[in-house]
């Protein structure tokens, strides 16, 4: 740290989804094309991974992964939807990203960074 700077720790968008066995945070990505989850729990959720739709994708920092899609039961903000899911065994994050397919255009979402909430209506 530099002399007479102060780091702020940034707080991440982050929203709770449920799955059929368990729940897991994602973050609420507006700059991700599609949703994501680690490998790890596809397979907790008793995925077979690799039988889905393979896809190579790119992070922010352009550095490649392969996803393979899904579609998945799960409950967001309380309300019951079947989502297209990626999992990735290279994913790099210990959580998952909510991206604009499946996300952004089931719901219109508020990210109010000052109060650290995220509110989601849902399109009719």
């Amino acid at each position: 740290m530099m002399a007479g700077k102060q780091l702020k720790f940034v707080s991440l968008p982050l929203l709770e989804i449920g799955f059929p066995k368990i729940n897991c945070m994602f973050l609420v990505d507006s700059g991700a094309d599609y949703c994501y989850l680690p490998a790890s729990i596809g397979e907790a959720l008793g995925i077979n991974i690799e039988s889905g739709e393979k896809r190579e994708s790119k992070g922010i920092t352009g550095k490649s992964f392969t996803a393979y899609f899904h579609t998945i039961n799960c409950k967001i903000g309380g309300w019951d939807h079947k989502i297209e899911m990626g999992f990735s065994y290279n994913l790099g994050v210990p959580f998952g990203i909510l991206g604009r397919n499946n996300f952004f255009d089931l719901f219109k979402v508020c990210i109010d960074n000052k109060n650290e909430e995220v509110e989601l209506k849902p399109y009719k």
